[in-house]
């Protein structure tokens, strides 16, 4: 007699999706990551034209270190080319979010300071305007 096998051991149902955490998230964390990147520039864009209208973005994983690095960058501005680099693991790894809306407020601060610092701002002055 054949008997009718399902992955439903003991009546405990399955424990594990079969494609694993990657695809219930909608993406890859540094998928996420770019992509907060990519929706505060821009915002910075739409909002300061005149200032930042050419701003562009690079995300890497980590800065090159020297020999006597004693600090870890989290993110780098090229004025000739309007460009800000976020490094995405020292941003994520080097301080505690403890919840989603934290680190993507964290990740959003980086992009901002990066950007003041592009065009001779403080990061408050994109942050809450100009008076």
């Amino acid at each position: 007699m054949p008997r009718n096998r399902s992955r439903d051991r003991h009546g405990r149902g399955v424990r594990h999706s079969l494609t694993g955490s990657l695809y219930r998230s909608g993406g890859s964390s540094s998928d996420q990551f770019a992509q907060i990147v990519r929706t505060t520039c821009e915002y910075l864009r739409e909002t300061f034209p005149e200032e930042l209208g050419e701003l562009n973005f690079r995300v890497m994983d980590a800065p090159v270190l020297g020999e006597n690095s004693t600090y870890v960058k989290r993110w780098s501005a090229r004025k000739e080319t309007m460009t800000v680099i976020l490094y995405r693991l020292p941003i994520l790894r080097l301080g505690s979010s403890p919840s989603p809306v934290e680190e993507r407020l964290k990740i959003e601060h980086h992009v901002f300071e990066a950007a003041a610092d592009l065009i001779g701002k403080e990061p408050w002055d994109l942050i809450f305007g100009e008076d």
